[in-house]
């Protein structure tokens, strides 16, 4: 029957069985606590123009690959909210269309929306250089 011991690791208590987990695992039990490397969304600007009594609406973004393959097809979506209330006024997205963005590059993006307002980038969505479709939940709102 296997012994147990007892280790310390960054305030963690773990109990293991000798020949199981030995100290020299540790660090991959640390890497797995880093931050995923995912395609998000760095900076959202809304601009909104009235031409002959008519909203235009403008959404621009910047894009960063923070995975370390090249990536394509990068559809992002978002939400539109009511400046001074939650209120929900639109949800859309956008594609860059065959638009490859290296490993840790950066691409832009544009949208054209129906409303103005507080936005919420909610999911980022791309095929990866293994032929995956790979997404990231980012669930950010950026403030104009």
């Amino acid at each position: 029957m296997p012994s147990l011991r007892t280790i310390w690791l960054c305030g963690l208590l773990l109990t293991t069985s000798v020949g199981f987990v030995s100290l020299d695992d540790m660090p991959a039990i640390a890497r797995r606590r880093e931050a995923p490397k995912v395609v998000r969304v760095t900076d959202v600007q809304l601009q909104s123009e009235n031409i002959a009594g008519v909203w235009y609406h403008r959404l621009t973004g910047r894009v960063r690959n923070e995975t370390a393959t090249p990536v394509r097809n990068v559809q992002i979506y978002y939400e539109i909210y009511d400046p001074v209330s939650q209120r929900l006024l639109e949800a859309g997205a956008t594609q860059l269309r065959n638009r490859v963005i290296n490993s840790e590059g950066e691409a832009e993006f544009l949208a054209t929306p129906n409303a103005g307002g507080r936005v919420k980038i909610t999911l980022v969505e791309w095929l990866s250089g293994d032929r995956e479709y790979r997404s990231f939940q980012q669930m950010q709102e950026f403030s104009q």
